[in-house]
């Protein structure tokens, strides 16, 4: 009988020293997960629309109708794009097509972003106006191939540049090449 009480208090003793074990690498990678990561960049569009048209910004080669309808203190938009994006490394350029159409009563900022990660930025676009080529951000570290990414679209208002409270999130496939 004496051994059989031995054995519990063995067994006892190596699940204690086991649980001991395992709450240990918790406590370490839960503080390295909060001490010692490096953290997730958040794309962030500014508050305020910058200053400076999109320098690569084009006429649409529309005539400029009547805009659309808006709430009160809102706004109303219309967008005109292709899910198709291309990013040249060599070059550093990121070829689109992305449109602010003349009936939008809002100017816009375009981000693109890979995996959380802002690879291209445009200037404002004012109504009326399209972009299709982008330089792509210095912090970009991508490889050569296809990516799931989507557009960002910001939105602020023409008279005070003030950021709009909602953006817009759009899917686009990213070929990127050398």
């Amino acid at each position: 009988m004496k051994q059989t009480v031995g054995k519990k208090k063995d067994k006892t003793k190596w699940l204690i020293l086991l649980l001991a074990l395992i709450t240990a690498i918790a406590v370490g990678v839960s503080i390295w997960a909060l001490l010692f990561r490096e953290p997730a960049k958040d794309t962030l569009a500014p508050d305020y629309a910058p200053v400076e048209e999109e320098k690569n910004a084009e006429d649409m080669g529309e005539e400029a109708g009547e805009k659309l309808e808006q709430p009160e203190g809102g706004g109303a938009v219309s967008l005109s794009y292709s899910t198709d994006v291309s990013i040249d490394l060599s070059e550093k350029t990121v070829t689109l097509m992305f449109a602010n159409p003349a009936e939008s009563n809002q100017d816009m900022v375009l981000q693109i972003v890979i995996q959380e990660t802002e690879v291209a930025q445009s200037g404002r676009l004012v109504p009326g106006k399209q972009v299709t080529k982008l330089t792509l951000s210095d912090d970009a570290k991508l490889q050569a191939g296809t990516y799931e990414g989507k557009f960002v679209a910001s939105y602020y208002q023409q008279d005070s540049g003030e950021k709009a409270i909602l953006n817009t999130e759009i899917p686009v496939t990213i070929t990127v090449q050398e």
